[in-house]
């Protein structure tokens, strides 16, 4: 016994069948005409007809010549495999529909004729356009708050001239932030998220105000642990004064810390990406307020014993 597995494609109208040889017979043409059925007029213009092997149309109905032969089902899958022949069987798709053109017969009612619906996706709204998603992108970057660094350091006011002094930022003013805004483009969802963190490579230029400037990665970037040994912490943001600050006005150094972030946008519209992104941000720059501290030289005296 065979069982021939069919599948019917409305959008190439070609009938398919998994075993070769196994679709002799079988005729499938699109047709232009409406019929009426049980449950009322259906336009089946745009269907797949597909005929039955060895089932024919008779001309008249024998049980009474006066009625029409056939008539017109709509029905699923379950009945349309119920009554095919020789055994054969459509897969069953529940995204189509069928009609059955079902004849009377002297071997009772057959399935002369069906036709084939699997309705087309819907048509995808046009995209927006690179202004829309630029104006979107605008306005999530505007909104975004990224924190104003603030300068911290170990030692936190008198330094020691040969002894590191350590550099960094509070874990707040380093977490990445986001802002997402949604608006609808012909029923369909258009959302914009900017996301901004710090630069991974050259994340804080650190001017510690005796002429020498810190680079500092956002790796680097790690508060000083007073549990560690000074000269043993995570952190490999520092430097060494090598002057006190007591020629400096006010008697300390300046240092002037700036961070630099990285500003991702990410823009989905009707669930996927968009086809016109906006256009990349910007790198943002924050600096911080002056930082003032006093950097003192220790003095000690050698024993000449």
């Amino acid at each position: 016994m065979r069982r021939t597995a069919l599948l019917v494609s409305a959008a190439t109208c070609v009938l398919a069948v998994s075993s070769a040889g196994s679709a002799a017979g079988w005729q499938q043409h699109d047709e232009g005409t409406s019929v009426e059925t049980e449950d009322g007029q259906v336009e089946i213009g745009v269907w797949i007809e597909v005929d039955i092997p060895g089932v024919s149309e008779p001309d008249t109905n024998p049980a009474d010549p006066s009625t029409p032969p056939c008539y017109f089902r709509q029905g699923d899958h379950t009945e349309l495999n119920a009554r095919l022949e020789n055994d054969y069987v459509v897969a069953p798709d529940p995204g189509e529909t069928y009609i059955l053109k079902l004849c009377q017969t002297e071997a009772g009612t057959k399935l002369v004729t069906f036709w084939v619906y699997r309705p087309a996706p819907p048509k995808e709204p046009p995209p927006p356009s690179l202004k829309e998603t630029t104006r979107l992108r605008n306005e999530a970057w505007g909104q975004m708050a990224i924190p104003q660094p603030t300068t911290l350091t170990a030692p936190g006011e008198i330094a020691i001239v040969q002894l590191p002094t350590y550099v960094w930022v509070p874990a707040a003013d380093r977490a990445p932030v986001s802002e997402t805004v949604t608006t609808t483009l012909d029923g369909h969802e258009l959302t914009l998220t900017a996301t901004a963190t710090p630069r991974r490579l050259g994340f804080l230029r650190i001017a510690m105000g005796d002429g020498t400037t810190l680079w500092c990665d956002a790796d680097d970037v790690v508060a000083f642990n007073p549990a560690r040994d000074p000269l043993d912490q995570l952190s490999n943001c520092y430097h060494y004064y090598r002057y006190s600050s007591v020629n400096q006005p006010d008697l300390r150094y300046q240092v002037a810390l700036t961070a630099y972030w990285d500003v991702s946008v990410a823009c989905v519209f009707n669930g996927g990406p968009c086809t016109n992104p906006p256009p990349a941000v910007p790198t943002q720059v924050l600096t911080a307020p002056p930082h003032p501290i006093a950097v003192a030289e220790i003095q000690a005296l050698a024993d000449p014993a």
